[in-house]
């Protein structure tokens, strides 16, 4: 069985600004997808809604998220500590490897799904901007879905 590698990087962008005297920002509250504003790779640009529920208070974050493409919903849920360390869990019956850390006022996620056919490995960051001009980001990896580079604009409902 050959082993294919996928790697996604994904910018979601919340309007949010910390507060003063608040090192980090609070991701907390229902964030809509801003469909017309994100900027999405083939494969991803299907997705044609988002609501993401974050409950953040530091150092947990949960995180519950639907989103619909091609008129079907998909969900997903978890909870991880923003402190780096590699936590192992299951998603939908996949092995799973997550953590989350601070890189300065962004939230960074990374993750790996083994699948039968393929290890899928995610990255994206959670930015707080008031200012809704393109952030970049790559990714690289053979298949399909490979090399995903998407901006997801999320707006607080």
């Amino acid at each position: 069985m050959m082993l294919i590698q996928a790697f996604f990087v994904t910018v979601l962008v919340l309007d949010v600004v910390a507060t003063a005297g608040q090192e980090k920002p609070n991701f907390s509250g229902e964030w809509i997808l801003n469909r017309p504003a994100s900027t999405l790779s083939p494969g991803a640009d299907a997705v044609q809604s988002g609501v993401v529920r974050i409950e953040h208070r530091e150092p947990v974050f949960r995180c519950k998220a639907t989103w619909t493409s091609g008129g079907s919903p998909f969900e997903y849920a978890y909870e991880l500590v923003s402190d780096g360390r590699e936590v192992e869990g299951t998603q939908q019956g996949r092995a799973t490897v997550s953590s989350l850390r601070w890189d300065g006022d962004a939230l960074v996620f990374t993750g790996r799904i083994q699948r039968s056919d393929a290890e899928v490995k995610i990255s994206f960051s959670i930015r707080a901007t008031r200012q809704w001009a393109p952030t970049s980001s790559r990714g690289t990896g053979p298949g399909k879905r490979a090399g995903q580079d998407n901006v997801w604009i999320f707006e607080r409902r």
